[in-house]
């Protein structure tokens, strides 16, 4: 009998330090912000009728969080409506006419909808503007392509790989004629890249490519 005694009085302070143990760690996980996940940083925001005017207005915010650059789009009852999926990985100025912005809501195809228009570095020397138009039979946000007829080609978003501080490398304007600063490079290697401008303009629901220039090299 002593040794059964003795055994359970040892067994239940054990069992007693156990269960402290594991309450301390979680006080210190929940006192601790560093362990948590963060909470996203509100890069912008803009207000308007993204999904038509039935819907109300919806509130949009650019977020930056451990996955990069993303949006959500919040109705008029503070739900959340869309989350994008990561647009890249730092922030990025666009043109909106002559306007810099990161986020902008914009009717670029003339539907009396505005589009949310968001940019952000999506690679180590490029850059992505995504338009997002509403689709209101699948009730979710698409993405308007950029479109290359010769070439057959389709891309989520305008892209640029000439970085410029002022967002004059993606530029959308007042008309909804796109222009994007890019390189071209070459197929020989003696050659060196040449930087140029590309026109897209809004046609059948895409930034179809019209034409490319080439630019003089910098400092020229």
């Amino acid at each position: 009998m002593t040794d059964s005694s003795s055994k359970k009085s040892i067994v239940k302070p054990l069992f007693l330090l156990l269960l402290s143990s594991c309450c301390l760690v979680c006080l210190l996980t929940i006192g601790s912000p560093g362990l948590l996940a963060a909470e996203p940083a509100v890069l912008a925001k803009e207000t308007g009728a993204v999904t038509g005017e039935a819907g109300g207005v919806c509130e949009v915010r650019k977020l930056k969080g451990e996955g990069g650059i993303t949006v959500i789009v919040i109705d008029q009852f503070g739900n959340p409506l869309w989350n994008s999926d990561s647009l890249g990985d730092e922030d990025k100025t666009f043109l909106l006419g002559e306007k810099p912005s990161s986020l902008a809501l914009h009717d670029v195809d003339g539907d009396g909808t505005p589009e949310i228009l968001v940019a952000a570095f999506i690679g180590p020397r490029a850059s992505g503007l995504f338009v997002f138009r509403y689709d209101a039979s699948a009730k979710t946000f698409v993405p308007i392509p950029c479109r290359f007829p010769k070439e057959n080609l389709d891309r989520d978003c305008l892209i640029s790989d000439i970085h410029q501080e002022s967002g004059g490398d993606l530029v959308i304007k007042a008309d909804g004629t796109a222009q994007v600063l890019g390189m071209i490079f070459h197929e020989t290697a003696a050659e060196p890249p040449s930087p140029a401008l590309w026109t897209f303009t809004y046609q059948g629901g895409a930034f179809v490519h019209q034409k490319t220039e080439k630019l003089p090299p910098p400092g020229k």
